[in-house]
């Protein structure tokens, strides 16, 4: 029998929302252990949610740098990275997304240049009711 090894941490997680509402979620990462993934280093996440031709329909991002929709700055905090836990908080005037169903990914990166790594850690549908 063949050893078989992943370096593909990702999580498929399907998420709902309701257009035109706020939308808050918390996410604590964990080690395939149980225990809190530190990722204290890494300093950007981005929620990528696009349509089924790859556009951005909202682009959801750590970074304060003013940008214009479909990106929203300032959604997301890693401000309890050391415990594993990211907070995603968007305005209600921000989710104006037609009701469907997305692709989404959610990624964390650490941009040193000796390490630059980028990981996914979730992905999958992005569902928006009316």
């Amino acid at each position: 029998m063949a050893t078989q090894i992943s370096s593909d941490i990702a999580t498929e997680v399907n998420i709902t929302a309701r257009k035109d509402d706020s939308f808050f979620l918390k996410i604590t990462l964990t080690k395939a252990d149980g225990s809190a993934y530190d990722f204290t280093d890494y300093e950007i996440a981005t929620l990528f949610i696009t349509n089924n031709n790859g556009d951005a329909v909202r682009t959801l991002k750590h970074s304060t740098s003013t940008v214009s929709l479909p990106s929203v700055a300032s959604a997301i905090s890693l401000t309890e990275a050391a415990s594993g836990i990211l907070t995603i908080s968007v305005a209600g005037g921000n989710m104006s997304v037609p009701k469907g169903n997305y692709p989404y990914r959610l990624v964390i990166e650490d941009q040193t240049p000796t390490i630059n790594e980028t990981i996914t850690v979730m992905y999958g549908k992005f569902k928006v009711n009316d």
